[in-house]
């Protein structure tokens, strides 16, 4: 999974929060109880029989991320799925619409608007949240809603947000495969697990080595469109929240009509002050499919020769759900061991915290 370029640091100073490291170590079994509580949801009222004319998913931060991992899962359904990570719902969303809404906290004020909107328009609306106080207020307003479980953070909590929703689309038959893929993925990450949690010694531990290497550089992570894109998303959020460091993110084909400038060898980022590091986020079979395999090399060559060091992380498994997960979990151990190697604790979230403070939303609109 892990092919390192370059030589790597040898120490990680061990200040990772307890909580949080366990809450990462703990991934692979939030998956299972998440598809086992999925199995056991509450039934969706008749009128969500499946004939929908779209599908929107409502989310920020965590709960976004997870939206476009479930369109990039469903990017061949008969039916399109799209991710709204705003205020305002797509135009397009009317009574035919399904509307998956996902506020962990229960206080998302983008989603909340967006879904008093969405009710407004008299879409099929579904709630994903963690918030009993939420929950109470959509059986007064009569909207369906799934509890998941409360894991302290949402961005450690991605099973928990994930799983739903692909249950949701599992009962009205546009993700069929979800037992088979879940028990495959579970499999993957308990092995990544092993390979990458903190009891694994340093010259062993393939997370560990790329978070030294990220210390004091600038880290990039590029994916290949409608696969490896979200994924590479994914790691953008967790090295920004839990390490506090810059990252960008670009993809695949589309950088090489413009980002791959930044790689020419007379303008290199050494004279610029800057030191990136580059994670290219491969899937061998996306990448066939595509015809993506000698262009990644070729950006792979001029990004090596700017003076970038480059590293390739591919994923495990045979699913889409699997390969996707195996590097997400990746993202989630990299970002707490950069985060010890800054002394930072990964678990505190001020400038976060003090934004989601300025104003509440609460669901306003009419009854579904």
């Amino acid at each position: 999974m892990f092919r390192p370029n370059g030589e790597c640091l040898t120490t990680v100073p061990v200040k990772e929060s307890a909580d949080m490291v366990q809450k990462v170590i703990d991934f692979p079994f939030q998956v299972a109880e998440a598809y086992s509580m999925s199995i056991n949801q509450r039934e969706l009222p008749p009128e969500f029989d499946g004939k929908f004319s779209s599908v929107v998913i409502l989310g920020m931060g965590g709960s976004g991320v997870a939206g476009d991992f479930v369109r990039v899962l469903l990017r061949n359904s008969r039916i399109p799925v799209h991710t709204c990570k705003n205020s305002r719902p797509p135009a397009f969303v009317n009574r035919d619409t399904l509307v998956i809404a996902i506020t962990y906290s229960g206080k998302t004020q983008e989603t909340l608007e967006a879904l008093n909107a969405s009710l407004n328009s008299e879409a099929k609306c579904v709630v994903i949240t963690a918030s009993r106080e939420l929950g109470s207020l959509c059986e007064e307003k009569k909207i369906p809603w799934i509890f998941t479980p409360w894991n302290g953070y949402s961005r450690a909590s991605f099973g928990y947000i994930l799983v739903p929703v692909l249950g949701i689309l599992n009962r009205i038959g546009l993700f069929p495969t979800l037992e088979s893929d879940i028990s495959e993925a579970i499999m993957v990450l308990n092995e990544i697990r092993e390979e990458c949690g903190p009891n694994v010694t340093l010259h062993k531990n393939p997370a560990r080595l790329l978070a030294l290497a990220l210390a004091d550089a600038l880290p990039v992570t590029y994916g290949e469109y409608n696969f490896t894109d979200v994924v590479a998303l994914r790691w953008k959020q967790q090295l920004n929240e839990n390490a506090k460091v810059h990252c960008y993110y670009d993809i695949f084909p589309e950088l090489l009509h413009n980002e791959i400038e930044a790689w020419d060898a007379g303008t290199g980022h050494a004279e610029q002050g800057e030191h990136p590091v580059l994670m290219f986020l491969r899937d061998s079979m996306h990448e066939r499919d595509n015809h993506f395999e000698q262009r990644i090399e070729a950006t792979k060559y001029l990004a090596e020769r700017n003076g970038a060091k480059v590293f390739e992380l591919w994923t495990k498994g045979k699913s889409e759900l699997a390969r996707l997960l195996s590097l997400t979990y990746m993202a989630d151990f990299v970002s707490i061991y950069l985060a010890a190697s800054r002394g930072i604790n990964p678990e505190v979230t001020d400038n976060i915290d003090y934004i989601k403070n300025q104003k509440a939303v609460s669901i306003e609109s009419k009854d579904v």
